[in-house]
């Protein structure tokens, strides 16, 4: 998600077995230390899976990260092809706790497509002090226990082997996961997620806020079930389904929905923005109580993120690409998580990154009236999510380009060319640089303003995810790895 000399790799590996010894990560294995970093900018480094998606978080001294589960370490357990979220220690990468959730085979049937590329847990979790929430790879939201089972196994939920697939004798480990509860979309929404559960939920108050992934059958020929929701709602104590959304956006969607709903406000009341698998941005009023049957959430406004000849050609919609016709020319949904600031949400289009490059747009929108207040074109189809900090705004695209634009006007400051494309990470900002990976296993550091500066380029072993920058460490995961980074160029 690197390349060092022989004597370097010799120096690294006698400073870094001592410095290991009480890690999860062997002593004596090569380490994949990015290029460009001394060992002395290393507090650990940790082997994760064959593929992870997923930017860590860290809170209350806890580290997320969701990955594949090819790596799987558990004493009765083995692959399944499924997902881990990991509870680790930041001050050294140690395991808390991991929830082990099994490939969903019933969901790998036709005219059903996911989980098919073995991804894992692709969302980040949402959290308070107690529980943290996740959509799983198996087309289900789980509430969990930020204890896991060290403090025994608190319900209602407590089927928690049964879930893991274990055997029926098995005895939970206080290193194993503890579902408080949960919600199946696919059974209970009738959703048929394609290719993955690809997005992270929302809390706003009481309430929890999740995408459900509806899409394509496995050719890629149509919706599924184009009537189930693309958003739901869900009481964040005890799971109850409370709302969802009656847009009609499964029957506009183009591929899938896999964009993270976000926060905002208008006058002071709390909206939920959500961008469509059809390419529109909506504005919903947030939920505020219960009610004894589900209700329709109510839309404040919307906005068409994707311009109508992106769409229409000639009176004639345009098709959406395939991997056997690709059209670049043609529409894309909002697949990117919108970034909110100072009353202006920020909003760029994609495809799926098989489908290849492509016309992309990036739009500001005013959150209080849903009109546009400005749009730039110079940002191709992408799925990373805008950086914006001190009034500029930091994206990537597939074609391989870093932009900075100005957040007031839109205007392009300047552009990099990363030397490959941009898929499964966002910019971020941090001690005055702009970090960004590419699929090519660089890692790009710039530094931040409306002069173009290149400050490293390192590289890596596997493609960089979105890394986070926090308490003066860089976490930086890779498709298979997790370093933890301190040193200067954080300060």
């Amino acid at each position: 998600m690197v390349y060092l000399t022989h004597t370097f790799k010799q120096q690294a590996a006698i400073v870094l077995s001592i410095l290991w010894c009480s890690l999860a990560f062997a002593v004596g294995e090569p380490s994949a230390l990015p290029d460009g970093f001394s060992p002395s900018n290393l507090l650990w480094e940790l082997k994760l899976a064959s593929h992870q998606y997923t930017t860590p978080v860290l809170d209350a001294g806890q580290l997320f990260v969701g990955v594949n589960d090819h790596y799987l370490d558990h004493s009765a357990l083995s692959s399944s092809g499924g997902g881990l979220l990991k509870c680790l220690d930041p001050n050294n990468g140690t395991l808390n706790w991991q929830m082990i959730i099994p490939r969903y085979e019933e969901g790998d049937i036709a005219p059903s497509h996911y989980n098919r590329w073995k991804c894992g847990v692709c969302s980040r979790p949402a959290m308070n002090e107690k529980y943290l929430y996740i959509v799983g790879p198996r087309g289900d939201v789980l509430c969990l226990d930020r204890k896991g089972q060290a403090d025994g196994n608190n319900g209602p939920f407590l089927g928690e082997a049964r879930y893991m697939e274990a055997a029926a004798d098995y005895a939970l480990q206080s290193t194993d996961g503890d579902i408080i509860w949960e919600y199946n979309m696919v059974f209970q929404n009738k959703v048929v997620p394609h290719d993955v559960c690809g997005s992270s939920p929302l809390l706003v108050g009481d309430y929890l806020y999740a995408c459900t992934s509806n899409g394509q059958d496995n050719r890629h020929s149509y919706i599924v079930n184009p009537e189930a929701p693309a958003l739901i709602v869900l009481d964040k104590h005890t799971g109850q389904l409370v709302a969802v959304e009656d847009e009609g956006i499964s029957k506009r969607t183009f591929h899938c929905n896999w964009s993270s709903p976000v926060a905002a406000t208008i006058d002071g009341k709390p909206v939920v923005l959500f961008g469509g698998g059809d390419g529109i941005l909506y504005a919903f009023e947030a939920i505020s109580k219960t009610t004894d049957q589900p209700r329709t959430l109510k839309k404040l406004w919307q906005y068409d993120c994707c311009p109508e000849d992106y769409r229409m050609l000639n009176g004639v919609p345009k098709a959406c690409s395939r991997h056997s016709k690709r059209t670049p020319d043609g529409p894309s949904e909002i697949i990117s998580i919108p970034t909110v600031v100072d009353g202006r949400v920020y909003v760029p289009i994609g495809q799926s990154p098989n489908h290849g490059p492509g016309q992309g747009m990036l739009t500001c929108i005013d959150i209080a009236t849903g009109k546009k207040v400005w749009e730039s074109a110079a940002v191709d189809r992408t799925t990373a999510q805008p950086a914006v900090v001190d009034g500029l705004v930091y994206i990537s695209d597939y074609s391989g380009k870093l932009s900075c634009l100005s957040a007031e006007s839109g205007e392009l400051f300047w552009q990099h060319d990363l030397d490959a494309g941009v898929w499964c990470a966002s910019p971020v900002v941090a001690g005055g640089n702009v970090y960004i990976g590419t699929e090519k296993n660089v890692l790009w550091i710039l530094k931040a303003g409306k002069e173009k500066q290149v400050v490293k380029r390192s590289r890596l072993k596997s493609p960089a995810i979105t890394p986070l920058a926090q308490d003066g460490v860089l976490f930086l995961p890779t498709q298979k790895r997790l370093f933890a980074l301190k040193g200067d160029f954080l300060d």
